[in-house]
């Protein structure tokens, strides 16, 4: 290549320095044109040399500048390339991102329809509980109502059971009475006896004078006899009316045990309901802490609880 430059170099110099006179001057002028084209020999050979000695330099700038390109191309082909993974790797992430914002967004909305339906069971099992307790809250006070009622019926079947030991008390009296004065009464008809036997008319009439006054006394006592089968007769009807009321009291009674069992069969399904919406409660909050939600504080019980009252007969 340098020998090619060289050659168009030393063919190329002496076409610049012939001369453009005309011919009839050539004759004329054939020493200086000698002289000089024997300078225009020493320039060439110059040139020449300089090329020479400057084609190396020439070349390896060329290299480098061919290298420096080959460089560039490839430098340019990395960041094409780099910048089409980058694209790629981007156009991902952003379809990671939209496919994790949907799934977000549906868990969101499952969340919050879950929760609205657990509010919505909630307050609909409140709603039910609470009317329950209002019921069991009514048939406590019909049940301390009934007790009410046995109590003072029992209080008057104690007045009736004192009353009727009164009446054994005094019928015991009665009877020993009784017993005194039918001794007496045998002891004046042996006592009369005697006397219409031994003494004469005079004890006769004296003893009809005592007869008399214990004729008398058996009159009064006859009479406290009759006061006293009223009373007992009086007190056989207070007896027949405390047995019709004993048997009211008894049919009362069983009506309260039932009522008793159907207070403790609802109670214990009270409870039942109860643990179920705790349990539920429970399994809410344990949702909450695992979603990363706060735990909402609990609501003040509305609930009253009454204490379980066994009635005894």
């Amino acid at each position: 290549m340098s020998d090619k430059k060289s050659k168009d170099a030393a063919g190329d110099a002496p076409e610049h320095v012939l001369p453009t006179a005309p011919t009839e001057e050539l004759a004329a002028d054939d020493i200086a044109s000698s002289a000089h084209g024997e300078s225009s020999d020493a320039n060439a050979e110059k040139i020449i040399d300089t090329l020479e000695q400057l084609l190396p330099g020439v070349l390896e700038i060329a290299e480098a500048t061919n290298g420096a390109a080959d460089v560039n191309r490839k430098s340019a082909a990395a960041l094409k390339k780099g910048l089409d993974q980058v694209k790629v790797q981007a156009e991902a992430l952003n379809d990671a991102s939209e496919k994790s914002a949907v799934l977000a967004s549906r868990v969101m909305i499952g969340a919050v329809s879950a929760l609205v339906i657990s509010v919505f069971l909630y307050g609909f099992i409140a709603f039910q509980l609470a009317s329950r307790v209002t019921q069991v809250d009514s048939m406590l006070v019909a049940v301390s109502k009934r007790i009410v009622q046995m109590n003072s019926a029992l209080n008057t079947f104690e007045q009736l059971r004192s009353s009727i030991g009164q009446l054994a008390v005094t019928q015991a009296q009665f009877s020993d009475r009784q017993m005194l004065l039918i001794e007496a009464v045998s002891r004046s008809e042996v006592s009369t006896r005697s006397l219409a036997k031994e003494v004469p008319d005079l004890a006769a009439q004296q003893v009809g004078v005592k007869t008399d006054q214990i004729a008398t006394q058996v009159s009064s006592l006859s009479d406290d006899l009759a006061s006293q089968g009223t009373i007992v007769s009086t007190l056989t009807k207070s007896v027949g009316a405390l047995g019709q009321q004993m048997k009211s009291l008894e049919a009362q009674v069983s009506n309260v045990k039932k009522l008793n069992a159907d207070v403790e069969a609802l109670i214990a399904l009270e409870r039942e309901n109860y643990l179920d919406v705790l349990q539920r409660q429970v399994a809410v909050e344990e949702a909450r802490q695992a979603e990363g939600k706060p735990v909402e504080p609990e609501p003040a019980p509305s609930v009253v609880v009454y204490p379980y009252i066994s009635v005894s007969k």
